[in-house]
């Protein structure tokens, strides 16, 4: 289920801006944008408050203005989202900043469209109500990679009535721009760092097992593979190599790119649904099924699965296409293993039983239209009790 109009095949309208230490110059990127400026941020993601009232300095230097918005706690229900959108509107901003991680990102994008939009979030996301006017441009300025969803145009948001996350997409959630200034990762733990690099790795693979994928996109896919297997090892080893965490986060963007224009499949599908029903996060979900993905399409996307060995630095020469295929399913199992990374959901405390509910949530998200072969609930749950 792309989000572009299905007579384009590439387009990706945002501006990215990758700077270390760019944090006291923000306000002269955000003065091109608006002037009147509200920064959305959750309680739990708030990390390095110190760089965030830096930004913030910046930004009051060149506009009229700036509020920091932290009413939401750790996910924002959609009445947080209607609430934060009457805000914005009484406020009359006319930029929208989200600083933070995933669940920041996610209410930032809804509470744009909302707030130049007559429509309450329930209308929008489970409604599909059309969007009648263009939202506050938005600018993200992400804590740590988001496997792409910093930039991509659609988000996940959660339902209080079900507890259940909810997609949406729609090309007016491509944010204006996108800041990117590594130092403000150095907060990511070496664990954070893990499961951040590897879920990059499946949101690229995921991309490129899509029906949707080009050339151009297989392009951007695979040179974020490349990144995060040359630099997730000495990020870790060395939390303040600037350079390594810097490839991440690029290799984040290029992902995001890519998912943008083609689409996430199952690997994300299963982690969305494990997330909603379980304790793990996207970001552990996304590492824990990579494996098991890769292996169930191993056959069937074996082609794919030769430049995914190559990008992961693998030796597919003089062997079979299957052969060189099976190196890709090697290449990320090494990574797990120099890394010391759980592959099991028992490992986190998931219930067995638990496993038919997060295989029907998975099978119900529309983006599985992506996929290049129909994948029947039986099947997914095929692939979570290998991952269990």
């Amino acid at each position: 289920m792309p989000v572009l109009p299905d007579w384009v095949n590439y387009h990706f309208p945002s501006k990215m801006h990758i700077e270390l230490d760019c944090g006291p110059k923000c306000g002269s990127y955000i003065k091109n944008i608006g002037n009147r400026v509200l920064i959305v941020t959750t309680q739990k993601e708030m990390h390095n408050t110190t760089d965030l009232l830096v930004i913030k300095k910046s930004i009051e230097k060149t506009t009229d203005g700036v509020v920091i918005y932290d009413d939401i706690e750790v996910a924002a229900s959609l009445k947080d989202l209607d609430t934060a959108a009457h805000f914005a509107r009484q406020a009359q901003v006319n930029c929208i900043i989200a600083y933070g991680s995933y669940e920041s990102v996610n209410a930032a994008k809804i509470i744009s469209v909302l707030a130049t939009n007559d429509l309450f979030a329930d209308e929008l996301i489970l409604g599909n109500k059309p969007i009648k006017k263009k939202p506050i441009p938005l600018v993200v300025i992400p804590i740590m990679p988001l496997m792409g969803l910093e930039c991509s145009p659609f988000c996940f948001v959660l339902d209080e009535r079900d507890g259940m996350r909810k997609y949406y997409a729609n090309q007016h959630l491509f944010p204006e721009l996108i800041i990117v200034d590594s130092k403000i990762g150095l907060h990511m733990s070496s664990s954070d760092t893990a499961k951040t690099g590897t879920s990059i790795l499946a949101a690229a693979i995921d991309s490129i097992l899509s029906k949707y994928a080009n050339d151009i996109t297989n392009s951007s896919s695979l040179r974020a593979i490349e990144l995060v297997a040359k630099n997730i090892i000495p990020s870790i080893r060395d939390p303040k190599n600037i350079g390594a965490k810097n490839a991440l986060y690029s290799a984040s963007l290029l992902a995001g790119v890519s998912q943008s224009v083609s689409s996430l499949g199952i690997c994300f599908a299963l982690s969305l649904a494990a997330a909603s029903m379980t304790k793990l996060d996207v970001f552990q979900a996304m590492s824990i099924f990579l494996p098991h993905v890769m292996e169930y399409n191993l056959t069937s996307s074996a082609n794919k699965y030769v430049m995914i060995a190559k990008s992961l630095d693998e030796d597919t020469n003089d062997i079979s296409i299957i052969e060189a295929a099976i190196r890709a399913v090697e290449g990320v199992r090494k990574i797990y293993l120099e890394l010391k990374i759980p592959q099991k959901l028992s490992e986190y405390e998931v219930k067995k039983i638990e496993l038919p509910s997060i295989a029907s949530t998975a099978a119900a998200f529309p983006f599985l239209d992506s996929l290049s072969r129909e994948l029947p609930k039986n099947e997914i749950e095929t692939i979570l009790v290998a991952a269990y």
